[in-house]
């Protein structure tokens, strides 16, 4: 009998020869010609689409930022109608973080088994109805719940993002295009920060005897919609094309990336050169599909075993390594960044009863938690948030604006880790300086200087996050590593609630040293820059 050749699908080079390419069979892609997805993806150009992805991907990160902000924001606002103290603030700035632990974790692997667009959208709206929930909650145990809430939202949303837009980019670009994401955390905090000027201070909404919404809530409410709108667009967006490719889905995939084409090069789709992509470098997976309780079945079988995989032979060193600097980067901005609205406030209080006074930031919280200060604006006809304080967190806000853009053009040139190393040194130097700090001014610039370098870090993290680990593991990947960054900001802001009173020297140089010494761990990762995904 004779054996006949089976037809092979022409690669990009060999579509300019000839007009009409066989149609692709997809059975197994390691016996397959085909163009790698990094050509494929280049195909599309870089135009339109992408730049709307980023917008897109980006308020889907500065909503994140907003929700974690906000909180820190209205301390002083809603310590009196919510009666809290400064170990109640600690535990209700820390969580969000508990909700992001488990939200990140569950949400993440949940993207890498049933897509990353659908179930971002989810954790988004989780994130946002939560948040506008939380402004109608009238007892402190229940804005506690709907903050934990809405941070499971958060924690989904965070790793998923990343994961998304990093599989659109091609690799010459992606560096640059993760760090305009990266520079939307700074829009968030921008935006927050707006908001609270513009409503905490002025006597709004309505307060009864059984029930209140003043403010702060409306505040609230506020800050929740970006979340909300960002979810609702994203419905015009498609499912990522490597995801789609890893799963087997290689005509949607295909769909996908000559969509994008037509939006960047204003060409019809069917002008898109690629006919067959070999996934070489994936793991092509299956899609699950077997009716809802099996399929929840296997996803939980599923997220163990992609856990498990990351403290496999081949990653467990690079898994550890981004642990350990995850959590050593989020104790420290989140223990001192949140706590700068709250110290802003005091400082600006502390200087309009005694204007002639020299204190340090540490002796102003020893005497206040000696003498139960905080409790003063409860008794009293003063407001309880200093306008200027609110505008002094405007301003630490705005400055990480040069920083963002020097990773945004250098990133990927200069590489991931000098702007990893460098930037948390520098974070490290300067969590040590706010112990020596002794006026408002000299806070505010220390503050300033601290997010600025601290958004650096976190820009060429949220880039290596994204490439160090394999696509079928991707979004589990950030979710773990996440996870090690929201204990560390748990304990970053407990740590702060309980001792910022006491003795505050020592979370500070807590601070300083887990800097400095996760910045000195990111020598140890490979180079991503400039390398393809797969």
């Amino acid at each position: 009998m004779e054996l006949k050749e089976s037809p092979r699908v022409q690669t990009l080079s060999q579509v300019v020869h000839q007009q009409q390419p066989q149609p692709a069979k997809y059975d197994d892609a390691e016996d397959e010609e085909g163009d790698d997805f990094e050509t494929a993806i280049s195909a599309t150009g870089y135009g339109f689409f992408h730049y709307w992805l980023l917008v897109i991907g980006g308020f889907a990160n500065a909503s994140d930022a907003i929700e974690i902000l906000c909180v820190s924001i209205l301390l002083p606002a809603a310590q009196c109608d919510l009666n809290m103290t400064t170990s109640d603030k600690g535990w209700l700035s820390s969580i969000v973080f508990f909700g992001m632990m488990a939200g990140g974790y569950i949400w993440g692997c949940l993207g890498d088994i049933y897509g990353r667009r659908n179930v971002l959208i989810v954790s988004l709206l989780v994130n946002a109805l939560a948040g506008i929930l939380s402004s109608f909650a009238q007892s402190f145990p229940l804005f506690l719940f709907f903050r934990f809430t809405s941070g499971l939202g958060v924690g989904g949303s965070i790793p998923l993002v990343w994961a998304y837009i990093s599989e659109f980019q091609p690799a010459n670009k992606r560096g640059g295009a993760l760090s305009v994401i990266a520079a939307f955390w700074m829009v968030g905090n921008i935006l927050v920060a707006v908001f609270a000027v513009a409503i905490i201070p002025y006597d709004i909404g309505f307060v009864s005897p059984s029930f209140s919404y003043n403010s702060w809530r409306i505040f609230l409410t506020v800050c929740a919609l970006p979340a909300f709108i960002t979810a609702i667009l994203m419905l015009w967006l498609p499912e990522s094309p490597m995801y789609l490719l890893l799963r087997g889905r290689h005509d949607e995939t295909i769909a996908v990336l000559q969509e994008i084409f037509a939006q960047n090069k204003r060409m019809p789709p069917t002008k898109y050169p690629i006919v067959l992509i070999n996934p070489s470098g994936l793991r092509v997976q299956a899609t699950i599909n077997q009716g809802f309780w099996k399929s929840f079945k296997k996803a939980f079988s599923l997220t163990f075993h992609q856990t498990n995989a990351l403290f496999g032979r081949s990653l467990l060193r690079i898994t550890v390594i981004m642990l350990l600097i995850n959590f050593a980067i989020q104790f420290g901005y989140y223990g001192l960044w949140l706590w700068f609205p709250e110290l802003f406030n005091r400082l600006e209080q502390f200087y309009n009863d005694h204007p002639d006074d020299r204190v340090s930031v540490c002796k102003l919280t020893n005497f206040q938690g000696n003498n139960t200060i905080e409790q003063s604006p409860c008794e009293s006809n003063e407001p309880a948030v200093d306008p200027k304080a609110l505008l002094n967190t405007l301003i630490t806000a705005v400055a990480p604006l040069p920083t963002n853009l020097w990773t945004i053009f250098y990133m990927d040139s200069l590489g991931r880790k000098f702007f990893l190393v460098f930037s948390m040194v520098l974070s490290g130097c300067a969590a040590f300086g706010v112990y020596f700090v002794k006026t408002a001014t000299d806070n505010l610039i220390l503050g300033c200087v601290f997010g600025a370098v601290s958004t650096m870090g976190f820009n060429a993290l949220d880039c290596l996050g994204a490439e160090l680990f394999p696509t079928h593991l991707r979004s589990t990947a950030l979710a773990v590593t996440l996870l090690a960054a929201r204990i560390g900001a748990i304990l970053g802001n407990v740590v702060f609630g309980y001792l910022v009173d006491v003795y505050c020297a020592i979370p500070l140089f807590m601070v300083a040293f887990l800097l400095i010494g996760g910045g000195l761990l990111g020598l140890l990762l490979p180079n991503m820059t400039r390398k393809s995904l797969t």
